[in-house]
């Protein structure tokens, strides 16, 4: 983090605190003196930090007079006077009553999401939930401090001061998040008024926090709900048009096969708005042992084979697919990175089974001979596809890189 990040995140740390400690101040929990006068201290110290944070927006300037015409600035020089020891060395004694200027100091804890906006690698559910985790205890902790000064209904504030605030928090939980228990209620006036604006507060604030919540809860398993849809769609599809049976068993089959292997998403689809130098690092990272087996791209600098990543066509096989037959002109290489794939000769007898990480196809690229034997998937494969074009349109803009591999055809050759 920048130095600038870390004054934001004290900002924010600092802002929590005061809305935890300075409420309890408020209702008579005292502290002793040394204490308070610390704290008031710290929140000096707070409020110049957002004091300094303010004049970082690059609009403004100490020296621009217009610029300190701002009710948040006044708030931040109001909360930078240490009020506590002020009053100690006045009065000679605490009055509760000037510390609620401090609690203008809580607002800052708004900056939470600005905070998280500059972390590039953080998940998405991570910003979601910080927020919430930061701003519900708050909220919670603001509107107990306030029954409990109030009275706190029936249960009153008589007896041990931990127990008075567990029952304020708890009629809090209940208030907000419902209409109460009613074993807990308000006896004045002003504490129905105040049961009622909690409610309020529970329907607006609560409700939006609730659907945030079950928002998360969908998107930590984003991905089957994205498989899932997509065989609603097949499914309202294939019965539409009356596919037949085994058809239907096939299409489920290849729609579980992305689930199991891919999540459900192909690579394609995910990388096609990455810029192309991150997709051929992608590649590279994702294919990097099956280009150090081909022979005749060993040598090759980095750069070129970044380029080569970029011409890569993902596709799938499902079992039993041809991928190419004996005769054909070849026109591509074949990268497997995940399946088996059965060479078979003119009479249809199996040769060799390919797994993973080995490629075939290879000569199609430098020369124009037919294709010698047929490729057919054994089970579904991924493959990545290279062809001739793209690579030809490479090594041209390599020329030393071309002279080897015609050197490699020719050795093979001779072999």
């Amino acid at each position: 983090m920048t130095r600038l990040q870390y004054l934001r995140l004290c900002s924010i740390f600092g802002a929590f605190l005061v809305g935890f400690w300075l409420p309890l101040r408020l209702i008579g929990f005292t502290p002793a003196t040394s204490l308070e006068i610390g704290f008031d201290l710290l929140i000096s110290g707070i409020s110049a930090i957002n004091i300094y944070l303010y004049f970082q927006d690059e609009f403004r300037s100490f020296r621009n007079w217009a610029d300190w015409k701002s009710l948040g600035l006044v708030a931040d020089i109001i909360c930078l006077i240490p009020l506590s020891l002020f009053a100690f060395l006045v009065f000679d004694t605490s009055v509760t009553a000037i510390l609620l200027f401090n609690l203008l100091t809580v607002r800052h804890i708004r900056q939470v999401k600005p905070f998280l906006d500059h972390f590039d690698s953080l998940q998405p559910t991570t910003y979601r939930l910080v927020p919430l985790v930061t701003l519900v205890p708050l909220i919670v902790h603001l509107v107990a401090c306030g029954w409990i000064a109030l009275g706190a209904g029936n249960a009153g504030t008589a007896g041990e001061p931990s127990m008075v605030y567990a029952k304020a928090v708890y009629w809090t939980f209940t208030t907000l998040t419902t209409v109460g228990y009613g074993d807990i209620t308000p006896q004045t006036i002003v504490q129905m008024m105040y049961a009622c604006a909690a409610q309020l507060i529970g329907v607006g604030v609560f409700g939006f926090i609730l659907s945030n919540v079950a928002s998360l809860l969908s998107r930590s398993d984003a991905a089957r709900e994205h498989h899932m849809d997509n065989l609603d769609k097949i499914e309202t599809f294939m019965r539409t048009h009356h596919i037949p049976v085994t058809l239907r068993s096939r299409i489920r089959a290849y729609y579980h096969y992305l689930w199991q292997n891919k999540k459900g998403y192909k690579d394609s689809s995910l990388l096609e708005g990455l810029p192309l130098k991150i997709q051929s690092e992608l590649f590279m990272h994702i294919n990097k042992t099956i280009i150090e087996k081909v022979p005749f791209l060993k040598g090759a600098d980095d750069d070129l084979i970044e380029e080569l990543m970029n011409e890569l066509e993902a596709r799938i096989f499902v079992p039993g697919e041809r991928i190419f037959k004996i005769d054909e002109v070849g026109d591509a290489l074949y990268f497997i990175h995940s399946g088996n794939v059965g060479i078979q000769n003119r009479a249809g007898e199996k040769l060799v089974t390919l797994s993973d990480g080995a490629f075939f196809g290879e000569m199609a690229l430098v020369t124009d001979q037919a294709r010698s034997a047929t490729a057919i998937a054994d089970t579904f494969c991924d493959v990545y596809v290279l062809h001739k074009e793209a690579f030809t349109r490479v090594t041209k803009a390599h020329p030393a890189f071309g002279a080897h591999i015609e050197e490699v055809v020719r050795l093979r050759k001779a072999s």
